[in-house]
């Protein structure tokens, strides 16, 4: 079964930074309870997770009893903002700037006298709070039918006609269309989103290219809703649902290709499990040898067999950049350390963000946790057992190694209570994932090969070969980050992308590529390196595509680009393994 997904579907602008600022208040400490005015989101699922992490709602201001309160996306009137500034409640404004544009719209033309026409639903959260702004008169009309409110529209006056931020297109025309007919002097503002523009046109695209269309979002989202009826006016069969288990085997029998789309309010990670639900459907349709090899390619990709046999080839490229041997102690060395760590620290991490960003894997080690533990115990014997081989000090240096990638998420501080002290393990450190990780990978594919050989140690060709396997692990585990940028947030993670923010981590990510490229270029004309680290600028040039294809789709099939960035390891290894 093929499975398109929309390039827009998920959280919009407005709902995305409001849920980034209710998550960053827990940080910055506010004044306690913390509340929003309402659900901050239409999706039962993420409002759960925020009541878990103690962001509770309130339905009316005479909740409200001191504390912080959140003004969510869709915004508030006037009138309701001076009652919370009487109650002297801390107030943080997650207002979309979509919405506020509106409202400014609103308060620019009422003060000219003139009557408001906001076509939207009357009952929406947004149109009540714009209403409240119609200081000249004002009213809601939901869709070119609701004739009685449409006559109620005074024609001997000036009309300002805007959009609720999440209306169809075709019903803001319509109405318009309508009123120009009846009314004298009229100030149209199509103030529909962008996002609301492009969501909608994609699903009318998409539903020309498939046989069926899966909505996926709140039961109570207007703009899913609107998504449902774009669909269906395209003649395709609609289905919405909010969550994957209400994909059954058969709800899609017959259909060989599917369009998913989600409304504005949807996370990322409801998004991938309806569309891992529907590979898993598409899978058990599948027969013969490429289904056969597919399956094999992502049980290897999440039990990171595959991100072993990369750190193989990067221990292989580290060597060749140092002028010695490629020899298979090493090599054997580096996949048993990094596949053991991964696994482990993946293991302990099952009630955690894994849930949210890849939820396929989340199920897989919840069904073989003990053969996972089996494995990952194993592999770290093996890897200090082969290590000794390679001398006494590669070996206490790798046991080093496995002590701090084993206690990485052990609460070690939990057992004394020091209640003051927030961070209780090396997981809890700010951004200390991608900067460790990149640390293990390059010391056992760059150091303990050159202290373990016997031979003199060239400070060049090591120093050389570790900047670019730590840069290489660095760039490698930032991208997953900003893939799982919502999960970790959820969870209260604190990546380098949820501490300096999305903008400034792809700027590092881009500045750190053309800095390893430009690295690679000066250690080889200087003749620190031998000739093939020029060609190792072709690895780097790899993750540039990657980079670009990721700018421009964010939600994308996991297992796939991490085979595909842990094959550049592979490749960069294989390129030196020729070389040499």
């Amino acid at each position: 079964m093929k499975i398109r997904l929309a390039n827009t579907a998920g959280f919009c602008m407005g709902v995305r930074r409001a849920v980034d600022m209710v998550l960053d208040l827990q940080r910055a400490e506010p004044p306690l309870p913390i509340v929003t005015y309402g659900p901050l989101i239409h999706n039962p699922q993420t409002l759960e997770l925020l009541k878990e992490r103690g962001i509770t709602e309130v339905r009316s201001l005479d909740q409200v009893c001191g504390g912080t309160v959140v003004v969510r996306a869709h915004g508030i009137s006037p009138q309701e903002r001076e009652i919370l500034m009487e109650k002297g409640v801390g107030v943080v404004d997650a207002t979309c700037p979509r919405v506020a544009r509106v409202q400014a719209v609103i308060r620019k033309h009422a003060a000219k006298g003139e009557f408001c026409v906001i076509v939207g639903d009357q009952d929406h959260p947004e149109v009540k709070g714009l209403l409240g702004f119609a200081s000249a008169g004002g009213v809601a009309v939901p869709d070119s039918e609701a004739t009685e409110i449409l006559d109620a529209v005074p024609s001997d006056r000036d009309i300002c006609i805007v959009a609720q931020t999440t209306q169809e297109v075709r019903t803001f025309d319509r109405v318009v269309e309508i009123l120009r007919e009846r009314c004298g002097e009229i100030n149209v503002y199509n103030t529909i989103c962008d996002s609301t523009r492009k969501r909608q046109s994609e699903v009318a695209r998409l539903a020309r290219q498939v046989e069926t269309i899966i909505v996926v979002g709140g039961k109570g989202s207007g703009n899913t809703a609107r998504l449902m009826k774009v669909a269906q006016g395209e003649g395709v069969p609609a289905i919405h649902v909010e969550t994957d288990e209400e994909i059954g085997p058969t709800l899609l029998e017959g259909v060989e290709s599917v369009g998913v789309t989600a409304g504005a309010s949807t996370p990322n990670w409801m998004i991938r499990q309806v569309i891992d639900r529907l590979r898993e459907i598409g899978m058990s349709r599948r027969t013969g040898p490429l289904a056969a090899v597919r399956k094999l390619a992502d049980v290897a990709v999440m039990t990171y067999c595959w991100a072993a046999l990369g750190a193989a080839g990067l221990t292989a490229t580290c060597l060749v950049l140092q002028n010695r041997p490629v020899t298979w102690l090493p090599l054997g060395v580096a996949m048993l350390f990094v596949f053991s760590m991964h696994l482990l620290n993946r293991i302990q991490e099952r009630s955690g963000a894994v849930r949210f960003n890849t939820p396929e894997i989340a199920a897989f080690y919840a069904r073989h946790r003990s053969l996972l533990t089996t494995l990952a115990a194993v592999s770290c014997i093996m890897a200090v057992v082969l290590c000794s081989w390679m001398g006494r000090y590669s070996c206490l240096l790798l046991v080093a190694m496995i002590v701090t990638g084993g206690l990485y998420a052990v609460p070690l501080l939990s057992r004394f209570q020091v209640r003051w002290l927030k961070w209780k393990s090396l997981r809890d450190l700010p951004g200390s994932k991608t900067p460790l990780v990149a640390a293990g990978w390059a010391m056992a594919a760059a150091v303990l090969p050159a202290i373990g050989s016997g031979s003199q140690i060239v400070w060049s060709g090591l120093i050389v070969s570790f900047v670019f396997a730590a840069g290489m692990v660095f760039w490698r585990t930032a991208l997953s980050d900003l893939l799982d940028i919502q999960g970790d947030r959820i969870v209260g993670r604190e990546t380098i992308p949820i501490l300096i923010g999305v903008k400034k981590t792809r700027k590092l990510l881009l500045g750190l590529l053309i800095f390893l490229a430009s690295f690679l270029g000066v250690a080889g004309a200087a003749g620190w390196i031998p000739r093939v680290g020029l060609g190792l600028i072709l690895s780097t040039a790899i993750f540039g595509v990657f980079f670009f294809v990721y700018r421009k789709r964010h939600l994308v099939d996991r297992l796939a680009v991490e085979a595909l960035i842990d094959g550049n390891f592979v490749l960069a290894g294989l390129l030196c393994l020729v070389y040499g």
